[in-house]
């Protein structure tokens, strides 16, 4: 159940839930696509072999295809295990911008009676900047879900920004993603200021730095594929790291660079090679996390972020000596 529930709030489980829903039979390759189609690159390695081999037990092998060992109409409540779990992220002050304070009270009004699986003081994040959001801020909470709304409605927003310097910009945005870091605690926007211009320009905005924002009421009927102009500002070669799978480093891997594009191979039974794209906006943060790893991650290529990682290296002993 354990190696279950890790992976219950996020694709896999959705996936598998599908699946399960979808049919009683399915073949090999119908089962690859569905995985490769849902998840992400890399989910192959991993689900795959609990499907079709002795992991889970939801398929047995019959003439040929996969056979559900589940009803069609199965369904699963909630257990003890994951009632504690919800509970433990309402303790995270994140969750308060995901909701109102109406559901939010009723919210913890249904799981009152249940003790959190964790606590946020039972982690202790040795690698993260200590200036988080405040996501307590009523104005930061308004402004996050005028973002939200936003995005899902295709509507232009008119926002005061303050910038490094302190400088204060006004313009017309249309927001087509919210990103969270890990590394900072921070929420940032990723919107367009022109989408009607040929070379749409990715803007990123931290939640934090926002000072107001008004609806325009003004939305577009399709939303410009950022996607393609992030990739545009990829640098030629991506980053080439060799991944050690000891001590769960793949999956530790996997999730920490889970908002990079990526491609994941296996080389032998331990050694993973994962190509990972970026640019000159998460170059840096890119280099910490790859450094937080230690011996578990071999930076192989390319040339100029190796040159990166050694002279971080370089300073970093300087500093102890």
């Amino acid at each position: 159940m354990s190696e279950l529930f890790s992976e219950v709030y996020n694709c896999y489980f959705q996936v598998i839930k599908s699946l399960i829903e979808a049919k009683q039979f399915i073949s090999d390759k119908e089962l690859h696509y569905r995985i490769q189609d849902t998840c992400f690159a890399e989910s192959i390695l991993y689900l795959l072999p609990k499907l079709t081999e002795s992991g889970w037990g939801f398929y047995e092998k019959q003439d040929g295809v996969l056979r559900s060992k589940f009803s069609t109409d199965f369904y699963v409540p909630l257990t003890d295990l994951q009632k504690s779990y919800l509970k433990a992220i309402l303790l995270d002050d994140k969750i308060s911008l995901f909701f109102s304070d109406e559901a939010l009270s009723q919210l913890h009004a249904a799981f009152a009676d249940t003790e959190p699986l964790y606590l946020l003081n039972d982690f202790y994040y040795y690698d993260r900047f200590s200036d988080k959001d405040n996501y307590q801020n009523p104005d930061y909470r308004r402004h996050f879900q005028i973002i939200m709304e936003a995005i899902q409605n295709h509507e232009y927003l008119d926002i005061l920004y303050e910038s490094r310097n302190n400088h204060r910009v006004h313009h017309i945005y249309l927001p087509c993603r919210l990103e969270y870091s890990i590394k900072n605690d921070r929420f940032r926007m990723l919107a367009v200021e022109n989408h009607m211009q040929r070379t749409r320009k990715i803007e990123i905005l931290n939640l934090n730095r926002i000072v107001n924002i008004i609806s325009t009421q003004k939305t577009v009927k399709h939303m410009p594929n950022i996607d393609k102009a992030i990739k545009r500002s990829y640098y030629k070669e991506p980053a080439r790291l060799l991944i050690k799978d000891r001590r769960n480093a793949l999956e530790r891997a996997m999730l920490q660079f889970a908002n990079y594009e990526k491609s994941t191979r296996k080389l032998d039974s331990d050694t993973y090679e994962c190509l990972i794209y970026y640019n000159k906006k998460t170059e840096t943060e890119l280099l910490i996390e790859v450094l937080s790893f230690g011996p578990m991650i071999k930076v192989v290529g390319n040339e100029a972020f190796l040159n990166l990682i050694k002279e971080r290296l370089l300073r970093q002993a300087a500093l102890m000596n």
